[in-house]
């Protein structure tokens, strides 16, 4: 991709994370190896290097998952040693850069542009603790939805990804629920859409409360919600889902001088139900399956199976 490619906010982005990588942390110790994305389909997220050796690529068993047209399936791979990283290209289709160089085997240096097939670019930094946390902040910010506070659509699709080829390797649960609020249409029809938006920001407050600090509320779409739960199996699933639907069924939502009430239908899923080869659209697909089932069943309900 070109510079004229890029839009103005995309370009902005780039450079801004790129600046901040390669800044001089705050004095402290600099330990934390760091991957940040300066481009590609995760822009700005921070990946830290802990493992002895990370595998980089498209399969689903790498350590380390892009999906970035271009990368290999099995595409490069990091190895610590003496207290650094060797980067290793594994005999990649669009080859592996350190500094604008294509290299087999290269120790990185503090600062290091790492260019994987044709898109995506990642910065190497060696960090302190507070400079990790800046710019985990950064990505955190560019991820979340605005109005809820929730996850957004985008992250949603890389965290799936990335959470079932976990949980495929390791033999570990992952469920997936989602949730839509009933007759939605109504709440802006009748009482305007600010009053939507404040049941929509306090629904997404009181699920948020509800959940492990591993669990992933993200906004679906207009007045869908899903939750993404790490090593959660159906019946945990169904378990959770009712949580929600019973949480949001008590809220009284205070707008002005109105006092707000609606309720919820639940659809959830598990990893173990679909085909272990099966992309993650066949685990959204089978619990939106149940979601809509929850609706034709009268709503305000869970529906697993």
């Amino acid at each position: 991709m070109t510079d004229e490619d890029w839009t103005n906010d995309e370009a902005t982005a780039v450079i801004t994370l790129s600046d901040i990588s390669r800044q001089s942390p705050k004095p402290g110790q600099k330990d934390h190896f760091l991957l940040v994305h300066v481009q590609g389909t995760e822009l700005g997220r921070v990946r830290e290097l802990k493992a002895r050796e990370t595998v980089i690529g498209r399969s689903a068993d790498a350590d380390l998952w892009l999906g970035d047209d271009g990368v290999s399936r099995k595409h490069a791979r990091l190895i610590k040693e003496a207290g650094s990283f060797i980067l290793e290209d594994l005999d990649s289709a669009n080859g592996t850069f350190v500094q604008g160089e294509k290299i087999t085997r290269k120790k990185l240096e503090d600062g290091d542009q790492i260019q994987l097939g044709p898109s995506a670019i990642f910065r190497y930094s060696v960090a302190d603790k507070d400079h990790k946390a800046l710019l985990e902040q950064l990505y955190s910010t560019s991820v979340t939805d605005a109005l809820t506070g929730a996850r957004n659509r985008e992250y949603l699709g890389t965290l799936l990804v990335t959470e079932l080829s976990y949980a495929r390797r390791h033999d570990h649960d992952l469920s997936f629920v989602i949730f839509d609020l009933d007759h939605f249409k109504r709440v802006n029809d009748t009482h305007g859409h600010p009053a939507g938006d404040t049941v929509l920001v306090e629904i997404s407050k009181a699920v948020l409360k509800q959940l492990r600090a591993e669990d992933a509320l993200c906004r679906y779409g207009g007045e869908e919600f899903c939750v993404v739960l790490r090593n959660i199996d159906l019946p945990g699933a169904h378990a959770t889902g009712e949580r929600i639907r019973a949480i949001i069924e008590g809220l009284e939502i205070k707008h002005e001088a109105l006092t707000l009430k609606v309720t919820a239908s639940v659809g959830c899923a598990s990893r173990r139900e679909i085909d272990k080869s099966a992309p993650h659209g066949a685990l959204v697909g089978l619990a939106d399956k149940r979601l809509y089932k929850a609706k034709d069943g009268g709503r305000n309900r869970v529906v697993s199976s």
